[in-house]
């Protein structure tokens, strides 16, 4: 690897992003270290996007390829299987990078490797850009073996500043398909058994978050992340105690949970709320009572609306 220079394939999903698919593009061409090759693929769209795309002047190759709709986890894996570059690097059609964000992870890829360490994937901080003004940071860092702490939680900063050795990704035959939430968790997770994860510690992408995000529609998604926690459990239920198992499930729940809250969509925080103490009873105290406060707060409003 040290011998060769090393490519990179950027892999953009796209579905109805003509508003941000330009910008985004933008921060490819501003990149110190720019990509090798960009591919674009379309999953389903019914605006200008794939227009944009076509009509986009870049100083790198940008392959478009178009599909019916079938989720992000499809649409990356045709970018994956698609590329022949070294590296595959991870961006969504509404966010942006830093313009050294390349040029930062290809070096500390390479000060590791030459130390000797075994790098599957490499990312870096994101703040994430709330269409209401809100801002939050995402810098959790990793600098090693880190297979445990994804039993806890999803560690990766952000999907948009993932880079990923191509081979890793072939091996694992890229992300799950019939997941359409969370299946990158799944495919980290993946990674961080056999691979080391590190970060560069900068903030070196921008997350936008508005209301047609996967995140912003916790109706659509749940029944999803349900299947995840499903096969997440399959495959690493037996390397983790009954606690473990217990915090898991609950954990993941209350994410959808406080989101349909925020929403003040009552009825699916009672359903919510009663999956998770048809689990365990100690849903009741769990991330200290918030989801049963939820739960109280919703039963009281849906009361209130019915007398």
């Amino acid at each position: 690897m040290l011998n060769d220079k090393p490519t990179v394939c950027v892999v953009i999903p796209l579905y109805n992003g003509a508003e941000s698919i330009g910008q985004t593009l933008d921060s490819l061409t501003e990149q110190t270290r720019r990509p090798d090759k960009v591919i674009v693929i379309d999953d389903g769209s019914t605006d200008q996007g794939p227009q944009i795309v076509r009509d986009f002047v870049a100083p790198f190759p940008v392959l478009l390829l178009q599909q019916a709709n079938q989720g992000p986890a499809s649409a990356r894996n045709q970018g994956i299987f698609n590329a022949s570059e070294t590296f595959i690097a991870f961006l969504d059609a509404d966010d942006q990078w830093h313009p050294q964000k390349l040029e930062k992870q290809l070096a500390l890829y390479e000060q590791l490797t030459a130390d000797g360490h075994d790098v599957g994937l490499i990312d870096c901080y994101q703040m994430s850009e709330f269409s209401d003004g809100r801002r939050q940071l995402e810098d959790r860092r990793k600098s090693g073996q880190h297979f445990a702490d994804f039993m806890r939680e999803n560690v990766i900063n952000g999907t948009s500043g993932v880079l990923v050795r191509r081979e890793v990704l072939v091996a694992l035959n890229g992300f799950d398909q019939t997941l359409r939430f969370a299946e990158d968790r799944l495919l980290w997770t993946r990674i961080a058994e056999r691979w080391e994860i590190h970060t560069v510690p900068e903030i070196l992408h921008r997350r936008g978050v508005n209301a047609g995000n996967i995140t912003a529609q916790p109706i659509k998604y749940y029944p999803h992340k349900m299947r995840f926690i499903e096969l997440f459990l399959t495959r690493y239920g037996a390397t983790l105690s009954k606690q473990q198992r217990i915090h898991f499930v609950l954990a993941n729940h209350a994410e959808f949970l406080a989101a349909f809250s925020r929403r003040g969509e009552h009825a699916q925080v009672i359903k919510v709320f009663r999956n998770m103490l048809g689990h365990s009873w100690q849903t009741l105290f769990f991330s200290r009572g918030k989801p049963t406060l939820r739960y109280v707060y919703a039963v009281a409003k849906t009361l209130r609306k019915t007398s």
